[in-house]
C-alpha cells in the first residue's frame, strides 16, 4: 500500500537547508509511495539544492517512491527548468 508525505519547504534552499531537508526526506522515505515538496514558501534555491533534490529524488526512486514539488514560484521554478530537473521530479 503506498502513502505519501508532504514536506514544507524553505524560503531559501541551500547548504545551510541540507540538514533539515536530508532528516524529513528520510523519515518520509520510510513508507514508500509519493513524497509531496510544498513549495509555496520557497524563494531562493541554488545548485546545492538542487543537488539536494537530485539525490533526493535517487533515493526516493531506489525505494519505489518519487518527488513531486507544488506550488512553485516563478523564479524557482525557472532555474529548476534551466537545470531541467522536470525530467526526473515531477513539478506541478
Amino acid at each position: 500500500m503506498s502513502s505519501s508525505a508532504v514536506i514544507r519547504m524553505p524560503k531559501r534552499f541551500d547548504y545551510s537547508s541540507s540538514t533539515d531537508f536530508n532528516g524529513a526526506i528520510s523519515v518520509a522515505l520510510e513508507q514508500s509511495g509519493t513524497i509531496t515538496l510544498d513549495c509555496i514558501d520557497l524563494e531562493y534555491i541554488d545548485s546545492a539544492g538542487i543537488g539536494l533534490l537530485v539525490m533526493s529524488q535517487k533515493k526516493a526512486q531506489s525505494r519505489q517512491s518519487k518527488l513531486v514539488m507544488i506550488n512553485l514560484k516563478t523564479a524557482p521554478k525557472e532555474i529548476l527548468g534551466l537545470a531541467n530537473l522536470q525530467k526526473i521530479i515531477e513539478i506541478h
